[in-house]
């Protein structure tokens, strides 16, 4: 919940910045200031860019998208030294944690970089300015402060990535790191010629009363170590929705997965049956084929799932071809 708050605060600020960038380039394109009001406009691609602004921006093409308005943003800042506009050199303050957000990692120093080269270039342009000494001594505090920043962001965020790879409800994995876990099981099963399988398992209210939902949701960390209690040491469940989970079974068939199903099924329906809680349980298993990669094995199991869904309630089914496919 705590990180949930987090990221709407992030986002509230991200909408915040780039409302401020609009208003700051169209104030500047009334006061005649064309190049200052590029740089506003550039700094809100940047932030609308961002996997804070939007959560799908962390994807491709978006990445690349900050780059190249962090560059751009770069040669009007260099564009301004060279025509003399002094009073846009405390544009370079900012430049190294712009650098940290819009580029991705492995090219951040070089863009830091690049900003103390343009920092050097602005300053020695400005010979006549007696104001340009002091622009140096503060831009190199700025940039120190700034990289302390950055250093205890990265620390923190290293310190909570192994948080950040589970569900604090269910202590099951999180869905961003299924497809990646997934694909490494499906290449070491095809290296070393070991079978693999997976199940989904899923919980539906037998009504969609607000208060029932509200009940199964309370009992999802019971559900939690049940599932963890019950699977062994090297599997891997993950939650890929608000009331499902997904099993990896490396070196399990898809039968002994059907059977694994049918158990885990029946005493996750105990669990709930003595909690006093109606619901609709079922699973799919299905099997590691020629040509499978994570996502047409998801494909897969979901489809077996859909199927269970769509044949009765509680049930089990695996999926063994492209027959057994759900209708749409």
């Amino acid at each position: 919940m705590a990180m949930m708050a987090g990221s709407v605060l992030l986002k509230y600020l991200a909408h915040s910045a780039f409302i401020g960038s609009a208003v700051m380039a169209a104030l500047c394109v009334l006061a005649s200031e064309p190049l200052l009001a590029a740089c506003a406009a550039t700094v809100g691609g940047i932030v609308v860019c961002s996997p804070t602004f939007h959560q799908r921006h962390g994807a491709a093409p978006w990445p690349a998208l900050r780059a190249g308005f962090f560059i751009i943003l770069m040669l009007l800042v260099a564009t301004a030294a060279l025509t003399n506009r002094w009073f846009m050199s405390y544009w370079l303050y900012g430049l190294p944690l712009l650098a940290y957000v819009a580029v991705p990692r492995r090219g951040a120093w070089i863009a830091i970089v690049a900003v103390v080269a343009i920092a050097m270039f602005t300053v020695y342009q400005a010979s006549g300015i007696a104001q340009r000494h002091q622009t140096i001594g503060a831009f190199f505090l700025t940039l120190l402060l700034s990289l302390i920043l950055v250093f205890l962001l990265e620390f923190k965020r290293r310190q909570l990535m192994p948080l950040c790879r589970t569900d604090e409800l269910t202590n099951a994995a999180s869905q961003q790191h299924l497809t990646s876990d997934l694909n490494k099981e499906i290449q070491r099963s095809e290296r070393e010629g070991t079978t693999l399988s997976v199940i989904m398992l899923a919980l539906k209210p037998s009504n969609d009363a607000e208060p029932a939902g509200a009940d199964l949701r309370s009992i999802l960390p019971q559900i939690g170590r049940y599932l963890h209690s019950h699977i062994r040491d090297f599997d891997a469940y993950y939650r890929v929705a608000d009331l499902q989970f997904l099993i990896i079974l490396p070196g399990i068939t898809s039968p002994q997965a059907s059977r694994q199903a049918q158990a885990l099924q029946h005493g996750v329906q105990q669990l709930l049956h003595s909690h006093q809680l109606t619901t609709t349980l079922s699973t799919g298993a299905a099997g590691l084929n020629i040509g499978d990669d994570a996502n047409s094995l998801q494909h897969s199991v979901t489809g077996a799932l859909r199927r269970a869904q769509q044949h009765a309630s509680n049930n089990s089914q695996p999926f063994n071809g492209p027959n057994q496919e759900p209708r749409a």
